[in-house]
């Protein structure tokens, strides 16, 4: 069993933040991906990827309806390698960007 925390992605808080938890013995951390809401989670965790050695790093969530999958995956191989196998991710339906974006959300 692994135990990860999370935060919102803030890249002037993420490289303590991610120095923090490897240090209190967390397995990873993961970062939203909510375009329009908070700053970009694959250059937070590119921050965190530099400052640690074992920590997991992944998105909590990605959306796939803002983030093309090209541009994601492009992303989180640029993690995976600077963090030596140590990036990860998941996907939603895209609807909080959204209708933080006062957009009907439509999925593929």
């Amino acid at each position: 069993m692994e135990f990860w925390t999370w935060l919102t992605s803030e890249p002037a808080r993420i490289a303590d933040f991610a120095r923090r938890a490897e240090a209190q013995g967390w397995d990873g951390i993961g970062l939203g991906d909510t375009q329009g809401l908070m700053a970009d989670p694959y250059v937070c965790l590119t921050f965190a990827a530099a400052v640690t050695d074992t920590l997991g790093l992944a998105t909590s969530v990605t959306n796939p309806v803002t983030r093309h999958a090209s541009v994601t995956a492009a992303s989180a191989l640029s993690i995976q390698r600077l963090s030596r196998g140590g990036g990860g991710g998941g996907a939603s339906g895209g609807r909080a960007a959204w209708s933080s974006a006062s957009a009907a959300a439509t999925v593929p």
